[in-house]
């Protein structure tokens, strides 16, 4: 344990009982006031102040993409973005795996009529459905993986058909700024993922007159056996040149000690 970590050990459950189920530090007025600039802080969320420690650890990308299987969903920690500091917790992003051609042939999706407009582009390598700026779209990992950490999970008893129907559905969808998890004619990216798995039921998190979607109570919830998501994996880079690959319960402690040093607001 480092010197001065006040997290509690235990059990995934035990470690994160009580986190990842409030906006913390950001009260009420912060909200409405935010809700009111909603243009500006969108320009200033697309500010990249570095690239992804990521993005130079080919090795790990490697690794971690040769795990994926079609509709895993990935969580990305992002110091290197400035959206990645203003969104409360350790993942600030989400995306779903989509799969390559030859892994969506391997499990008969291929032939869904859902993928006619997109084929050419997975087949370029656009293998991550999103939201951001500028609505739902597929993308390649040299974009969605120039990031600081990058979480995995696989569904567990889902209809990968119905999953991927559900979010091609969804392309051009515009950005919601609000994160308003109730209002589906625009999808922030872990609304997009409740939509794409619906039986699931992820958590919302009443934020001033709507509710919103917290993406560690989600990763939370995998790690607690209260979300049908299973861990594949959790890679960190490091500024050093290095990765490293950790497990449930040094993520459940990661994700405990963001939200300790969140100052309670209700």
């Amino acid at each position: 344990m480092p010197p001065g970590d006040n997290t509690p050990d235990g059990t995934p459950a035990e470690i994160l009982a009580g986190c990842c189920d409030r906006i913390g530090a950001y009260p009420d007025w912060m909200i409405r006031l935010a809700d009111a600039n909603a243009e500006p802080l969108r320009r200033l969320g697309l500010i990249q102040l570095r690239p992804g420690w990521m993005s130079g650890q080919p090795a790990a990308r490697t690794l971690l993409e040769d795990a994926l299987r079609p509709m895993d969903v990935l969580f990305f920690h992002s110091d290197n973005r400035v959206s990645g500091l203003l969104i409360p917790g350790q993942f600030t992003h989400g995306a779903v795996y989509i799969g390559t051609e030859a892994q969506l042939r391997a499990a008969g999706l291929w032939h869904l009529p859902a993928l006619d407009p997109w084929r050419d582009s997975i087949a370029a390598g656009n293998t991550y459905l999103e939201s951001v700026d500028g609505g739902v779209r597929l993308i390649g990992g040299d974009v969605v993986l120039d990031t600081d950490a990058v979480v995995a999970l696989r569904p567990r008893g889902v209809d990968r058909a119905a999953v991927l129907r559900r979010g091609l559905a969804r392309m051009g969808v515009p950005f919601d700024m609000r994160f308003d998890a109730g209002d589906p004619s625009a999808l922030f990216c872990a609304e997009l993922i409740a939509l794409m798995f619906p039986a699931a039921d992820l958590p919302r998190t009443p934020v001033v007159t709507r509710e919103t979607i917290l993406i560690d109570g989600i990763v939370a919830g995998a790690l607690t056996g209260d979300l049908p998501f299973d861990l594949i994996g959790y890679v960190e880079a490091t500024p050093g040149g290095g990765a490293r690959a950790l497990s449930g319960h040094d993520l459940a402690r990661t994700i405990a000690a963001q939200w300790a040093r969140r100052p309670t607001q209700r």
